[in-house]
């Protein structure tokens, strides 16, 4: 493939989906991966998207361009004036033959365990999920870790592609420090970057997540997310940038 003319598309985010300011990060990422697949007709397996400001429930205009790549392809997104991302996608994955992380298989269904209630009018977009915490930790619970680790789904009537399902749920938990802290303060995403694995097909819905804050100043913090499958698979993994706002 050479490189391409730049191609338009649009988006509409429903209000349902608001994170604090603006539309949940993992859901603008997945719709911004999605314009670079029609696009290319292939299949993303990476992606780094800078979101500059926060993006309004309503429609949205992306641009796709500078598709470059044979097998291979990579491709620019802009949606509006509000983020970019650089995209990364392939037209033959092929399976898995190496995979050094893992977790061990759901040997029993997650829904069993208690339910991790989020305040629809706090965080709009928990509604879409289904969230069963493995550990301890909780948001604002001043907890010595600032790690999270669940049991995750989306509900059933959402309509997502398997990487694009991983790219809103990579985004799903809040950040790490969250589980430290007594009371909510402002982190915003600036910078998110996620590579995501090819999977065997499984039946269930659920993933475990495993989210936590590996570093941080007065300002800055970098979280790491890994997404398993049900079966233990390594389905994608992400780091993000945020500001801290006090």
């Amino acid at each position: 493939m050479t490189a391409t003319a730049a191609k338009p598309h649009t988006a509409a985010f429903e209000a349902s989906w608001r994170s604090f300011d603006g539309i949940h990060g993992g859901l603008v990422v997945a719709s911004m991966m999605r314009a670079a697949a029609d696009a290319t007709g292939a299949v993303p397996a990476a992606v780094s998207a800078h979101l500059d400001r926060p993006i309004p429930p309503g429609p949205a205009n992306l641009t796709v361009d500078d598709a470059h790549g044979g097998r291979t392809v990579s491709c620019h997104v802009t949606l509006d004036s509000s983020a970019t991302a650089l995209v990364r996608l392939v037209r033959d994955n092929g399976p898995t033959v190496l995979s050094t992380s893992s977790v061990a298989p759901a040997l029993d269904d997650p829904s069993t365990l208690p339910q991790l209630e989020i305040p629809v009018d706090f965080v709009p977009f928990s509604q879409h999920l289904d969230i069963r915490p493995i550990n301890a930790a909780r948001p604002f619970a001043g907890g010595e870790s600032p790690e999270f680790d669940v049991w995750i789904r989306l509900h059933a009537d959402l309509d997502f592609t398997t990487v694009e399902r991983s790219a809103v749920l990579l985004d799903a938990l809040p950040p790490g420090l969250f589980a430290t802290f007594t009371m909510p303060v402002a982190i915003p995403t600036v910078e998110f970057s996620a590579h995501f694995a090819p999977t065997t097909d499984t039946d269930s819905p659920w993933h475990r997540l495993r989210h936590r804050t590996v570093w941080s100043t007065e300002t800055l913090c970098v979280d790491e997310t890994e997404l398993f499958t049900a079966t233990g698979e390594l389905a994608a993994q992400a780091r993000q940038l945020r500001r801290i706002l006090r």
